[in-house]
Formats: structure tokens, sequence, C-alpha cells
């Protein structure tokens, strides 16, 4: 496929194969060159960093596996598409990174109670450590930032590891220097510190995993966005509520319910759907539903009542906002949707506060009052 005709989910994936192809190479150069020089040299932390290079090309290859099945299309038994698979292989790959900042604890240890060989630090040490340090360090600032261009998250882990190996390779030069300087061997106790800290990296990356699995709010800029485009389009009065899931990097499925004149025909509902589907869908979100409420836009009466709500509403701190009301003067009949906020837990008890609270603004109309959500 040329890329004029790559789709977004494509150009994506060609993208992280060839930042991960990359560093595969960075990686297999540095690993098999260190690994032969700390032989050579007993230079334990120059082995297990070469080790730790061994399995960031294990990585490479998971997060090529990831984004291939992330880029298959929806089908029956996934809708959705495949799109949280790179968070699963992300966690896979952090698995294996904090096992073995744990190997390499138990390993140090091990050599500080039986004693190997002391390290002979050459001129090739220094300079394969130097050469490491440098590159690890420039590629992983890079790929961090390309991570963030094309949301993808497993480039900003992989870049996060990459400038992880470049602080491991400065330590192993520290250590270097001390031993030149002072003749003292901290070699061993630097591997525990370094594996401690890769540790604390991976759980770091693990946690940022399991949430986006689980599932966590829309990016503020994402939907002040999606919000804007939808009330600006012609006979959309207010833009109720919008619920935006994330189903992987930059694919969003969700739905909007939207206040519209109640007299609007039921053929122009269905055409504004149309239009707002179509609108957010090249912004990146597919709406599967759009929910209309009627509101009484050229009632005075109407407004006034909803002016006198909404000032109660606002003394409730409980309550994050109101929409979607609707006025019946003939049934005496007043109605609307409240959204708490997240942190409350009885909500049902602040539903029925507001409801007696306006009971006596209003003693000669029935209330009715629906709790919502927002995500």
């Amino acid at each position: 496929m040329s890329p004029a005709n790559q789709t977004g989910a494509d150009k994506r994936y060609s993208e992280i194969i060839k930042y991960n192809i990359a560093g595969i190479a960075i990686n297999l150069f540095l690993s098999i060159s260190k690994l032969a020089i700390g032989l050579l040299t007993h230079a334990h932390a120059v082995i297990l960093d070469s080790i730790e290079g061994f399995s960031d090309l294990i990585s490479a290859v998971f997060t090529i596996f990831s984004a291939k099945i992330g880029t298959k299309k929806a089908d029956k038994e996934h809708p959705f598409g495949y799109g949280r698979m790179e968070y699963l292989m992300s966690i896979l790959v952090t698995v294996i990174i904090m096992l073995f900042g744990l190997r390499s604890i138990i390993e140090s240890v091990m050599d500080i109670i039986h004693p190997h060989e002391a390290p002979d630090y050459t001129i090739a040490v220094i300079l394969i450590m130097s050469v490491s340090l440098v590159l690890k360090l420039i590629y992983g600032i890079f790929l961090r930032k390309k991570g963030r261009d094309i949301s993808a998250s497993a480039l900003i882990m992989a870049g996060t590891d990459y400038m992880g190996d470049a602080l491991t390779s400065a330590a192993i030069l520290a250590a270097i220097l001390i031993k030149n300087l002072f003749d003292t061997d901290i070699e061993h106790y630097l591997c525990i510190g370094i594996s401690f800290m890769i540790i604390y990296t991976g759980a770091q990356m693990l946690r940022e995993c399991v949430t986006k699995i689980l599932g966590t709010t829309a990016d503020p800029e994402f939907r002040k966005k999606i919000k804007s485009v939808i009330i600006m389009e012609d006979g959309v009065y207010n833009v109720s509520n919008l619920v935006i899931h994330n189903y992987g990097e930059s694919v969003y499925v969700g739905s909007v319910d939207i206040e519209v004149d109640k007299d609007m025909r039921a053929d122009e509902i269905s055409r504004l759907s149309r239009r707002l589907m179509q609108k957010t869908d090249e912004l990146g979100l597919t709406l599967t539903a759009v929910g209309i409420s009627g509101t009484d836009a050229d009632s005075p009466e109407a407004s006034r009542i909803w002016d006198e709500i909404l000032d109660v509403v606002r003394q409730h701190k409980k309550i994050r906002r109101a929409y979607a009301f609707s006025a019946d003067f003939n049934e005496k009949l007043i109605s609307f949707s409240i959204v708490p906020d997240p942190d409350v837990s009885d909500k049902e008890a602040v539903r029925q506060d507001l409801l007696n609270e306006l009971a006596s603004h209003f003693p000669d109309m029935t209330i009715g009052i629906q709790i919502l959500s927002e995500t």
C-alpha cells in the first residue's frame, strides 16, 4: 500500500514498525558489543546491561506484534476493533522489564556474598558505555516525542526504557570513575540501585497501562473540540451530555445528548443526527447514539422557571450541572436532568435535597429529576 493510500491506522502502524526496527538494530549492536566486552573484562554490570538490551529486543518484537493486531478491523466479536491489544502487550513488556530488574538484584546480592574476579575497566568498556549513553538517550527522547505525536503508548514506554538504559550507562561510567580514582569497586551495589530504579519505572508504566484498560476520562481538549463542533450545528441549543469511551490509542466511541426545539420534526432530527455523526467521525469519535431532548426555547414562562431552577442548582456544590429541561403547563409538570459530582456516594440523597428545595419554589408543579453520569 502506497503512503498516499494509507489510512490513519496504517500510517501509525508503519511508524511504530519503522521506529522499533531501528531500535532493534541499535540494541542488537550495543548488546552484542557489551556482552563480548563484559565477558572479556569480567565487568558484571556491563554483562547485565547487555542482557537487559536483549530483553529490549523482545519488547520491540511484542510492540510490533501488538501494533499489527491493533490495526485489525472490527468484527462480530470485537465491534470496536482491537486497539486495546496494544495496552495488553505493553503490560507484558513492562512485566518483562520488572522481572529483569528483580533478577539483577538477586544476582548482584549473590555476587556481593560470593565475589567474582574484579572487573578490568579497559578503554573498550568506557567507549562502549559512552556510545550506549549517547545513543539511548537521544533515541529515548526521540521515541517519547514521536509516541506522543502519534498517540502510541508503546513507543512512549519504549522511549522511557531507553532513557532508563542511558541512566544505567551513566551509572556504570560513574562506577568506573570511582574505581579509577579511589580504587573502590561499587559495581554490584550500583547494579542493585539500578535494578530498583528499573522496577520502579516498570511499576509506573504498568499502572498507566492498567488504568487505560480499566477506562479513563477522555482528554479535556478532545472533549472540548467535540462539544464545540456539535454546539455549532444549526438546531442544537445545548450539549446535555457527552460520553466518550477509549478502545485503543486514538480510537474513541461514544454518545451524545443534545437539546433541540421541542417542535422539531422527526425528519429534521434524523438529518441533524446524521450530520453530527459524520462531523464527529472526522474528528476521530464514532457516535453510536444521539439522544434528543426538547426544550421550550420560545416560552418566556418556561425560560423564567428554568433560570430560577439553575439559580438553585448553582448553590448545590455536589451537583456539577443541570440540563434537558422541559415544562408542560397543561399537566403542571417540570422535568430535567442533573449530573452529580463523581465523588458523591449517595446521589439519590442529592436528588432528594434538590427536589425538596424546588418544591417550595414551585408548589403547584410536579417536579421530576433524572440522575445521569458523565464520562
